[in-house]
């Protein structure tokens, strides 16, 4: 008599996580140990964290001449943690857009240089992945930026006056400027026959941004006073929502005014300052509206990638 015997399956298949899946992906672990054994990698992250003490430093040493910490009014040390957390955040940002877009303006276009582009498309790697790949790579690059910077912003919870709503706000808003100044880099280069015409491209945008950026202030000053003489309540409103809209989409706009209206109002969500000061209707925060401005767009720019590369050159 012959018995069978039945073998337990002793390996369950376990439920994935996202970090198992993300380095999955073939690009990722490429891009990101060719960014990190070479000198590139370390000396970015060493001027970026350079750049940001020497600017803190001066701040220390301007004080101390003056004789103003020594003083030690708790009042006043409250005014330079925020001063040293708002510089902070403003350099990230504003690295953050150099840096971003020169880590992934290539990464389409050079392989359409390198002949290799079409090897990619006849692998098994999709459009998708690879353009997840390349992004992705790039994001956990600037992430690490974003973090290495965590000490130096925590000197100003000695000092006082940075409470932990303002960091969180300001760990989101870097972020999605992170991924976004990624995306935009690699958007143009998804199309870019050559690295050099998407770098350009990608500076070129962000440049006209700050343009129009500063016309809209000109023309908001120049406006202010015809609106609040001449125009009806209705149209004020309008204007305002508009203006309001429009001018926290600025990095450095969000970040400041929501740094104000906390103080000011001591409000997270809402407002009823504006830009205009004609209106007192409730308007949300700049930084939500920041968040979710890029958060849409940065979408909408990685599906255009992905149709772009998946598409065939001509």
């Amino acid at each position: 008599m012959e018995t069978s015997t039945v073998t337990p399956h002793t390996n369950p298949t376990k439920p994935r996580n996202f970090l198992d899946r993300l380095m999955d992906n073939p690009v990722i672990t490429k891009e990101l140990k060719g960014r990190m054994r070479g000198r590139q990698g370390f000396i970015i992250i060493g001027a970026y964290i350079a750049l940001i003490s020497f600017f803190i430093v001066l701040i220390y040493v301007f004080l101390a001449l003056d004789g103003s910490i020594s003083n030690g009014d708790p009042s006043f040390l409250q005014t330079v943690g925020k001063v040293i957390f708002s510089t902070v955040i403003l350099l990230e940002l504003l690295m953050l857009g150099f840096i971003g877009p020169a880590l992934t303006a290539g990464a389409i276009s050079a392989e359409r240089e390198r002949k290799t582009i079409d090897l990619l498309r006849t692998s098994l790697l999709s459009a998708r992945a690879l353009v997840f790949g390349k992004l992705s790579s790039a994001v956990i690059f600037l992430l690490l930026l974003i973090f290495t910077a965590i000490p130096i912003q925590s000197l100003a919870f000695f000092l006082g006056g940075v409470g932990m709503t303002e960091m969180i706000i300001s760990t989101l808003m870097l972020v999605i400027t992170a991924i976004f100044f990624c995306t935009l880099g690699l958007f143009f280069s998804s199309f870019s026959q050559r690295t050099l015409i998407a770098t350009v491209l990608s500076y070129a945008s962000i440049l006209i941004s700050f343009i129009v950026f500063l016309l809209c202030l000109f023309f908001v000053a120049v406006l202010e006073g015809a609106i609040s003489n001449y125009a009806s309540q209705f149209l004020e409103n309008t204007v305002s929502i508009i203006t309001w809209f429009l001018f926290s989409t600025n990095p450095f706009f969000a970040a400041t005014m929501s740094e104000a209206i906390l103080i000011n109002d001591q409000s997270i969500f809402m407002t009823t300052n504006n830009i205009m000061g004609t209106s007192s209707i409730p308007l949300p925060s700049p930084w939500i509206i920041y968040l979710v401005f890029y958060t849409i767009l940065t979408l909408l720019m990685i599906r255009l990638s992905i149709y772009f590369v998946s598409r065939p050159d001509r």
